[in-house]
């Protein structure tokens, strides 16, 4: 009895094996092409593969170089019109500027006159009090 387990088992491995080599031979006698031709086709195939993907690869260099160009272009417009904004800015705080000195130096003399005729003998009548008083 000990002898059947053995041949059981062995029996089942020369089964495998037999399926395995029939397999085979089947493969071998319907494959659609030689050895020599899917060599040819697998290395056809992996020009193909590598030219489809230094294509796509250009492809997305060029992209990504139109992409940089543009956001660089944005980027310049952007540049420009925040400069004229601040040249603009700063022409109307120029202006303002000079409105205020001038505004100031106006108030300045207004003050000044209005200081010169309270003080007697000093307003712009040619003379003192003092002056005229003394004359007479």
């Amino acid at each position: 009895m000990s002898n059947d387990g053995q041949n059981n088992g062995l029996t089942i491995v020369f089964a495998f094996f037999t399926g395995f080599m029939a397999g085979a031979v089947v493969s071998l006698l319907y494959a659609p092409s030689s050895g020599k031709e899917t060599r040819q086709k697998i290395r056809d195939t992996s020009v193909d593969a590598k030219n489809r993907t230094v294509e796509l690869a250009h492809q997305a260099a060029d992209s990504a170089r139109q992409g940089a160009q543009t956001i660089v272009e944005q980027g310049k417009e952007s540049v420009h019109g925040i400069v004229d904004t601040s040249k603009e800015r700063l022409q109307e705080a120029g202006a303002q500027v000079k409105g205020a000195v001038e505004t100031g130096r106006k108030v300045s003399a207004d003050v000044r006159a209005k200081i010169a005729e309270s003080i007697p003998g000093v307003g712009g009548n040619g003379g003192t009090d003092e002056e005229t008083t003394e004359k007479a």
